[in-house]
C-alpha cells in the first residue's frame, strides 16, 4: 500500500518555485522574478509540501541510478551474452565512458539540493510544528551530497538559493572531504537534533537518520562512531528481523495481482526502515527496478561466479549440504512437492532466483517474478532496512577488535533466514571475518544496491573486480556525464576518464 498523501496542488507551487530543466542540467533555473514567496512558505502544509517536492525529485533521480551507482558496477551481476545494451556492457566490463547520461548524469540529484536548499531556507521562519519537515530536508541534502561525493569524487557545491542566471551557477567542483565534512555531517547531525519521529519508511526520521550517519562514518573509517549510530538505531526497538521465506520475500514483492501477498501484504514488513516510496498515481513516472532486474529483454543477470560462491556456501545438493553442516538441523524445513527437504539458502537464493534457465541467463526475482508493463513498475526503492543494517554493525564490531559481537549478528541474521551459524574460530583473522560478512551481506543484500559500497568501503575493489574485468584503482569513481562539462566550463573530468 502506497502511503503519500495527495497534495497536488502545493507541489506544483513547489516545483514552480524550484525547477530544474528535464535535460538533466541545473543552468536553467526561474528567474526569483516570477516567484511570488508571500503565496508559499507561510504555513506547516507549506512545509510539507515543499519537502514532499524533494522526495518527489528523489524518486526521478533513484530510479536506476541507486543501482547504477551501487551496486551493477561489482560482482554480482553480469550483462546477459545476447544484449546490445551499452549501459549494460560498459558497466559490467569496466569501460564506462562519458557518454551515458544515466550513469554519469547529476541533474536530477541537485534538483534535489535546490529543493531542499529552499526548505531549509524558509521553513525556519514558518510558525507552528516544522521541525520533522526541516530535520528531512537536512537529512535529504546530506544523503544526496553523500552519493555525489562517493560517486565522483568531487562535485559543484550549492547551499544558497539559486534564483536566477545572474546568480553563480557555472561553479568548480569541490573537494569531496570537504562535502562531507562541511555540509554532510553537519546536515545528518542537525536532521538528529530536530526530529522526534522514530519510525516512517517512506520519510526520514530518527531510524533512517541513524542509518545514514553509520553509511556515512563507515565510509570515512569512523567506525566507533557508526557503531554509536546503530547502537542509538539499536536502542529504538522499533525493527525486528523477519522469520520466514514468506515474510522475507514480503519486504521486496511488488507483483501486480499476486496471489501468494496480497497488496497490503507486498513492500510491508518489520524489517523495513525506509524507502524512496513510489506511487504511480501521485507521480505517473515509471520506477526504475523492473526495466534493471527483470526485463523481459535481460541486461543485467545473476553472475554465475556469485551462484557459485552461494551454492558453495550453503549447497543446494543435499548430499553436499549435510556433508558440510553435519550438525544443523533447520527450524522449519521447506518440503517441496515429492515430500523432499529443500537444502540450501531458500530465503534469499531459490525463492528468488530464475530457475528456468541456466545459470548466466538467470533474472533476479526480489520485487517481482512476473511479467508486465514497465509503465506500471511503482516498486519501492529499500534504501534502509534492519537485516542490511545488523550486517553493517558486524563490519563495524570487526573493525574494532570486537570479534564475537561481529559474528555474533552473523548469526542473528542466520538464525533469521534458517540457515547454519558461524563460529568465530574458523576466522582467526580480521581479514577473514570481513569477508564472511561482506559475502553474507551479498547474499542478504543482492539488488539492493550495496555491494559496489561495500566494496569501495573495504578497499577490496580491485581484489574482487580486477581478475573479472581489469579494474584499477584509478576508475574507482563513475565519469561526469559529458553534457555537464559542456553546460558548465569550470567543471573538469573525473581523473582516470
Amino acid at each position: 500500500m502506497k502511503i503519500f498523501s495527495d497534495i497536488r496542488v502545493l507541489l506544483l507551487m513547489i516545483l514552480a518555485i524550484s525547477s530544474v530543466t528535464a535535460c538533466d542540467s541545473i543552468l536553467d533555473v526561474k528567474p526569483e522574478s516570477e516567484i511570488e514567496y508571500g503565496e508559499f512558505w507561510v504555513t506547516a502544509d507549506d512545509a510539507a509540501a515543499g519537502v514532499t517536492a524533494i522526495y518527489d525529485a528523489a524518486q526521478v533521480s533513484y530510479a536506476y541510478k541507486y543501482f547504477l551507482w551501487g551496486e551493477l558496477r561489482a560482482d554480482n551481476f553480469v550483462t546477459h551474452h545476447s544484449t546490445e545494451n551499452q549501459e549494460a556492457i560498459q558497466m559490467t566490463t569496466n569501460n564506462l565512458t562519458d557518454q551515458l547520461p544515466r550513469v554519469g548524469g547529476w541533474g536530477d540529484m541537485y534538483k534535489m539540493v535546490l529543493r531542499a536548499n529552499m526548505a531549509i531556507d524558509k521553513i525556519p521562519g514558518i510558525k507552528g510544528e516544522v521541525n520533522e519537515f526541516l530535520g528531512q530536508a537536512h537529512a535529504l541534502r546530506a544523503f544526496v551530497y553523500f552519493d555525489l561525493v562517493r560517486t565522483f569524487g568531487e562535485v559543484p557545491l550549492y547551499l544558497d538559493l539559486v534564483k536566477g542566471l545572474n546568480d553563480d551557477i557555472y561553479r568548480p567542483k569541490v573537494a569531496g572531504d570537504q562535502i562531507l565534512n562541511d555540509v554532510v555531517i553537519p546536515d545528518m547531525l542537525r536532521a538528529e537534533e530536530l526530529m522526534k519521529n522514530e519510525k516512517d519508511r517512506a520519510n526520514f526520521t530518527l531510524s533512517s537518520v541513524y542509518c545514514l550517519q553509520a553509511e556515512v562514518y563507515m565510509h570515512l573509517k569512523e567506525y566507533a562512531l557508526a557503531k554509536e549510530a546503530m547502537d542509538k538505531l539499536e536502542a529504538l526497538k522499533a525493527f525486528t528481523l523477519v522469520n520466514t521465506a514468506r515474510e522475507f520475500h514480503a519486504l521486496f514483492r511488488n507483483d501486480p495481482g499476486f496471489k501468494d501477498l496480497t497488496e497490503a501484504d507486498q513492500e510491508n514488513g518489520p524489517e523495513l526502515i525506509f524507502s524512496f516510496v513510489k506511487n504511480l498515481d501521485e507521480d505517473p513516472g515509471q520506477g526504475g527496478i523492473y526495466g534493471l532486474f527483470w526485463a523481459g529483454v535481460r541486461a543485467y543477470v545473476v553472475s554465475p561466479a556469485l551462484e557459485e560462491k552461494w551454492n558453495n556456501a550453503f549447497p543446494t545438493d543435499s548430499v553436499a549440504f549435510v556433508e558440510k553442516y553435519p550438525d544443523f538441523v533447520p527450524r522449519d524445513p521447506v518440503i517441496d512437492g515429492t515430500g523432499s527437504r529443500i537444502f540450501g539458502d531458500y530465503h534469499r537464493y531459490h525463492q528468488m532466483i530464475e530457475t528456468a534457465v541456466d545459470p548466466g541467463e538467470r533474472r533476479y526475482g526480489k520485487y517481482n517474478k512476473q511479467n508486465y508493463s514497465v509503465s506500471l513498475d511503482d516498486t519501492d526503492i529499500v534504501v534502509y532496512r534492519y537485516g542490511a543494517m545488523l550486517l553493517l554493525l558486524a563490519e563495524a564490531e570487526a573493525q574494532l577488535g570486537n570479534n564475537q559481537a561481529a559474528v555474533d549478528l552473523v548469526n542473528r541474521i542466520r538464525y533469521a533466514r534458517d540457515l547454519p551459524l558461524i563460529d568465530l574460530a574458523d576466522y582467526p583473522t580480521k581479514d577473514a571475518l570481513i569477508d564472511v560478512i561482506l559475502d553474507e551481506r551479498q547474499f542478504e543484500c543482492l539488488a539492493e544496491g550495496k555491494r559496489w559500497n561495500d566494496l569501495r568501503r573495504n578497499d577490496k575493489v580491485v581484489e574482487v573486480m580486477n581478475p573479472i574485468n581489469g579494474q584499477q584503482e584509478d576508475r574507482l569513481l563513475f565519469p561526469i556525464w559529458f553534457q555537464h562539462l559542456v553546460d558548465n566550463p569550470n567543471l573538469t573530468q573525473t581523473p582516470g576518464y
